[in-house]
């Protein structure tokens, strides 16, 4: 039987902050991406929950967390923030952070503000900076989505009328596969279902102000500042984080180790789980094996 600890923690503001703890022992923290709950680490909490504690956790607004009182406090800086709640309420001193897509500007700029905090990082198809400059590889979109985000944000009511009942509809999962975000064979309809379900419950002014933090953030300055074990995940199509991208961000980092996984777009981690769960088990045997890290077992149990 796993050890399951779930609950809430208050962030720095009173804000609730939701968090699922699984495993005992050597400490995984994960990050989400934006508008997304924790449904994209589902194969990496069951490969390493015997082994190790996985953390997974909502954004504030997101999820089972509490929507903030003021959106001013939606930023990259308050959910750092709100990680910090999570680590202190379960009494982390220091983790393995996960961050996949926007999760991967969460715990760089986390590294920034607490580096004693972190052992080790790991990136998952994500950029580091500016997320509309580089979407689809189309630069123009900085110029045009920001605009149209704050300018929906006062007719959010209407918005979410129209858009709410289109996300559960079925439609945007065949979307996202056409237009070659998602790989049309390889990424699971279950998991993509749970996360357009998932923004439909949303606040879509909350989600506006969330899509505006991810471009106003940039942690390129930390890059190089990097001191500690980084392993980068990248997806070899993806198009919402193009390969280029995360090759800046290795190159970048002194030491970093780097995975890149065929065929594989923004939802990689699901798209090849064993693949990447199983870098990322050689990542930490090689780098904390007698630090707490647990020896291996015999593969194909809990995958």
């Amino acid at each position: 039987m796993k050890a399951i600890q779930e609950g809430y923690t208050r962030s720095y503001d009173g804000t609730r902050i939701y968090y699922r703890a699984e495993g005992q022992g050597f400490p995984l923290v994960t990050c989400n991406g934006v508008l997304c709950s924790y449904g994209y680490w589902v194969y990496l909490r069951r490969f390493f929950r015997s082994r190790c504690r996985v953390v997974v956790w909502d954004y504030r607004g997101h999820g089972s967390s509490e929507l903030p009182a003021h959106l001013s406090r939606v930023s990259i800086g308050s959910y750092c923030d709100d990680l910090k709640s999570v680590l202190d309420g379960l009494q982390i001193q220091k983790a393995v952070l996960l961050g996949h897509s926007m999760g991967v500007q969460v715990i760089l700029e986390f590294y920034r503000r607490y580096p004693e905090r972190v052992a080790a990082l790991i990136p998952v198809c994500g950029t580091y900076a500016h997320a509309f400059r580089t979407l689809f590889g189309m630069r123009w979109l900085e110029d045009v989505l920001p605009p149209l985000l704050r300018a929906g944000e006062g007719h959010a009511e209407l918005v979410a009328r129209v858009l709410k009942p289109l996300l559960r509809s079925g439609i945007p999962d065949p979307i996202a596969r056409l237009s070659g975000g998602i790989n049309w064979y390889l990424c699971p309809g279950d998991i993509m279902e749970d996360y357009f379900g998932h923004i439909a419950t949303l606040d879509f002014r909350m989600a506006g102000r969330a899509l505006l933090a991810m471009e106003d953030h940039t942690a390129e300055d930390v890059l190089g500042t990097i001191e500690i074990p980084t392993l980068v995940v990248a997806g070899e199509q993806d198009r919402i984080t193009p390969l280029w991208v995360m090759e800046k961000i290795w190159k970048s980092i002194p030491g970093a180790e780097h995975l890149v996984i065929p065929r594989g777009t923004h939802t990689a981690l699901v798209e090849d789980p064993l693949l990447m769960n199983l870098r990322i088990e050689l990542f930490l045997r090689d780098r904390f094996l007698g630090e707490g890290f647990p020896p291996s077992k015999a593969l194909g149990a809990d995958l």
